[in-house]
């Protein structure tokens, strides 16, 4: 419900300025939605259950094809997530060059 709820609500936000409603309205255009598509998101949420997400979740995400960004402490961070038993863990600097974790500050 938590989730839900946030993401109905984020709704309010997502047109609070006017170039976010010609986004929207750019969408209705490009997709040929309906004038109240924003309700019918809504409603498929609302509705939606926690089995039917996974199974949507399960149809279209591949885990094989997904890169995981982590921002934190890596002297706590790093380890943990080789202990996760991730293929690879690549610790990487502010412009995205790989580093070593004796090499970041502690």
């Amino acid at each position: 419900d938590f989730t839900k709820n946030a993401l109905i609500k984020s709704n309010a936000r997502r047109f609070e300025t006017q170039f976010s409603l010609l986004g929207m309205l750019q969408e209705m255009s490009n997709f040929n939605l309906d004038a109240n598509y924003i309700e019918e998101e809504e409603a498929i949420i609302r509705n939606m259950t926690l089995e039917q997400h996974k199974a949507l979740a399960n149809k279209y995400l591949d885990e094989s094809k997904m890169a995981y960004l982590i921002v934190g402490d890596a002297t706590t961070q790093y380890p943990q997530f080789k202990d996760m038993g991730f293929d690879e863990v690549m610790l990487v600097d502010k412009e995205g060059d790989e580093v070593k974790l004796q090499e970041v500050k502690q």
